[in-house]
C-alpha cells in the first residue's frame, strides 16, 4: 500500500507517494541531499538547481549502465542454462547407453 511521506531536501519539502516505506524514502532523501550539498560545496557558483540536475544526470547515467549490465548478465544466465540443459540430456543419454540405473 502506498504511503504519503514528507521529506525535505536542500530546504525544499516534498510529498512522496511510495510503497517502499518511510525509512527507505527518508534514507534516499538524505543521500540525495548529502550529494547535492557536496556538489554545492565543491563547485563554487553552482546553483541548487544545477546541483540537483547534475545529481540526477549522474544517477540516471549509472542506472543506464546498470540496465546494460543486467541485460548482459541475463543473456549469460540464459546461455549457462542452455548449456546445463544440454549437459543434463547428454549425461542422461550416456547413462542409458551404459545401462546405469539411478
Amino acid at each position: 500500500m502506498k504511503e504519503k511521506i514528507c521529506v525535505e531536501i536542500a530546504g525544499i519539502k516534498l510529498n512522496i507517494l511510495s510503497e517502499d516505506g518511510r525509512t527507505y524514502v527518508e534514507e534516499v532523501a538524505k543521500n540525495v541531499e548529502d550529494e547535492i550539498m557536496e556538489i554545492l560545496k565543491n563547485k563554487k557558483g553552482c546553483t541548487l538547481i544545477e546541483a540537483a540536475l547534475f545529481c540526477a544526470m549522474t544517477h540516471l547515467g549509472q542506472g543506464g549502465e546498470s540496465s546494460v549490465k543486467v541485460r548482459n548478465l541475463e543473456t549469460q544466465i540464459a546461455l549457462y542454462q542452455a548449456n546445463l540443459n544440454r549437459l543434463k540430456k547428454e549425461n542422461e543419454e550416456l547413462r542409458e547407453k551404459l545401462g546405469y540405473e539411478y
